[in-house]
């Protein structure tokens, strides 16, 4: 009897033995501080992206640029707020690489289309319509074309700025204007945007073609066209972030609209594009390689 009870206890210390320690557990992994970027070839890789909607603005379609001659670009694109679809052509320049030129057209009855034969006799290669004409199709206000004076001075609510081109092209309003030395020289209004911000009190009921000229307070110009909008509207499209291409709008000014609207560009690969507008205007912007 005691030797099975003995065989017994040794067999029940076996059981008893502790179980060797688990391994340690692994570390969980943490998640990384900065989130992966993706290189500069898979960046490159990537389509073009759409315009950002912002606010109550949305895309449409992907921004279509095209180099022109000189390295001046347009781009055309498409863009809707609530629902209502706008269709945009802009020309940037910098003026480091192309003089900006008033181009005067004294032909009455020539047409919408004489855009064309403008933009060739002076070798621009992009253009749009300048300023307002009286009935008389006289320039409204001041108007300076290569060197030569036109018109005079004036200023209203329609006449709230100026083209003025000495060495540089500058957009001014009103009381910064001193037209002494300019060689170029154009009044239009009203102004769209200020300091980067809408102006006021603009038109927000009549939809309209609009031409439009803009800087960024640098080196950066654009000439644009915008299709079926209020003034209201095209203010608050150049002052909404994302909405605007590559550019940041410092001050725009209204050039002459509805059927006067007009724009112009030739493509690196010889190409003419024209909207040409519906009416014999008295001038035009072009830009000029230097």
């Amino acid at each position: 009897m005691r030797p099975l009870i003995f065989l017994l206890t040794l067999a029940l210390a076996g059981c008893a033995t502790t179980p060797p320690p688990a391994p340690p557990k692994a570390e969980p992994e943490q998640a990384p501080l900065v989130p992966p970027y993706p290189s500069a070839e898979e960046a490159a890789a990537q389509p073009q992206a759409k315009p950002l909607p912002a606010a109550n603005w949305s895309a449409i379609s992907d921004f279509k640029g095209q180099p022109l001659f000189g390295g001046a670009s347009v781009i055309e694109y498409k863009i809707s707020r609530d629902h209502h679809p706008f269709s945009l052509q802009i020309v940037i320049f910098d003026p480091r690489q192309f003089e900006l030129k008033v181009i005067d057209q004294t032909e009455t009855w020539s047409g919408g289309s004489r855009i064309t034969e403008c933009m060739r006799g002076a070798a621009a290669v992009a253009g749009v319509n300048g300023g307002f004409f009286t009935p008389d199709f006289k320039p409204m206000g001041l108007m300076i074309a290569g060197g030569k004076r036109m018109g005079a001075w004036q200023t209203g609510p329609l006449l709230t700025g100026a083209v003025v081109v000495s060495s540089q092209p500058q957009l001014l309003w009103n009381a910064e204007v001193h037209a002494e030395g300019a060689s170029e020289l154009v009044q239009a209004g009203p102004r769209l945007v200020d300091d980067g911000k809408a102006v006021a009190g603009l038109d927000s009921k009549k939809r309209s073609t609009r031409t439009f000229i803009a800087n960024d307070g640098g080196n950066q110009w654009l000439l644009g066209l915008a299709h079926d909008i209020t003034l209201s509207e095209l203010a608050d499209l150049l002052t909404t972030p994302g909405v605007m291409p590559a550019f940041t709008v410092n001050r725009a000014l209204n050039l002459d609209g509805g059927h006067s609207s007009a724009i112009y560009f030739r493509t690196n690969d010889g190409r003419e594009h024209v909207h040409p507008g519906w009416s014999t205007v008295r001038n035009y912007l072009g830009i000029v390689p230097r």
